[in-house]
């Protein structure tokens, strides 16, 4: 659990996690150096012993690089990532699960998730669902190995590094990915991915499948590619990694796609244009 300042839902997260039949598990917890009563709820919930837990307060990077700190923590054959805001769905999710993963086994098992404030459940159990909008976390049960493939997150993407892992391991043929029709978690909606949107990521999303030759399972490619050609340009037009949406750009308007020339030759210039632009 990477953490910042949850002292007004972090009970509510222990809570949902302490109350679960299943047993056999660690909890590591990646606090950023919180300034708020973060470090006394933990400290209290440490205090019933009806755990493991691992704990650290650092400064760090973001969300992602918490993460990263607890893989490399977490002593596990499994791992799952909940933020402070973030609940069970029941107390028998992880029973479940674990019982999905004896009874079919797998390298990513996922399930369904809903906004705790919008009731907006997410079932990505469609591979055009999970490469073509993203899939939350919350929802996500890694095994330990896929992390020595993929490698941990990419902390340059702020918003979306997880979707980013999450697709590396999707378009794996070495891994078996599995969804299962169980409502794992309700995810809190004020956090940094559900009030931001990681333009980087996204400039890279078409190339990103197009590279690993997943285009064919997205049911939209045109929509992708556009998205894609967009955040480009709002990159270079905030002057944010300029270098890397002209690379991305550059795939796109020479790369064979369907774009027609006077595109191809407008999107150029443009991104010249606000490149240029002071």
């Amino acid at each position: 659990m990477p953490l910042y300042n949850c002292e007004g839902t972090l009970q509510q997260t222990l809570d949902s996690i302490n109350c679960q039949a299943f047993k056999n598990y660690e909890l590591v917890l990646v606090d950023g150096g919180s300034n708020d009563d973060t470090q006394y709820i933990i400290s209290n919930f440490k205090k019933t012993g009806k755990v493991s837990i691992q704990f650290i307060s650092e400064p760090d990077k973001g969300i992602y690089d918490a993460m990263n700190k607890g893989i490399d923590m977490a002593s596990g054959q499994w791992l799952y990532f909940m933020g402070g805001d973030d609940t069970f769905n029941s107390s028998a999710v992880l029973d479940q699960v674990y019982q999905a993963i004896q009874n079919e086994p797998a390298d990513l098992i996922y399930g369904n998730v809903t906004g705790a404030t919008s009731k907006t459940k997410y079932a990505d159990d469609t591979i055009n669902k999970v490469l073509s909008r993203g899939i939350h976390h919350q929802g996500i049960f890694y095994k330990r190995g896929i992390f020595n493939y993929t490698g941990k997150y990419n902390i340059k993407f702020k918003v979306a590094a997880d979707y980013h892992l999450t697709l590396k391991a999707f378009c794996n043929p070495v891994f078996k990915t599995r969804y299962i029709n169980l409502d794992i978690a309700r995810f809190g909606e004020a956090g940094l991915s559900s009030s931001s949107y990681d333009y980087r990521f996204f400039s890279y999303h078409y190339k990103f499948l197009s590279t690993h030759k997943a285009l064919g399972n997205i049911n939209d490619t045109a929509t992708c590619l556009q998205q894609s050609i967009y955040c480009c340009l709002w990159l270079v037009k905030e002057k944010q990694s300029i270098t890397f949406a002209w690379l991305n750009i550059l795939y796109y308007i020479t790369g064979l796609n369907g774009l027609s020339i006077p595109f191809r030759f407008k999107t150029f210039l443009r991104m010249m244009y606000w490149s240029l632009k002071k």
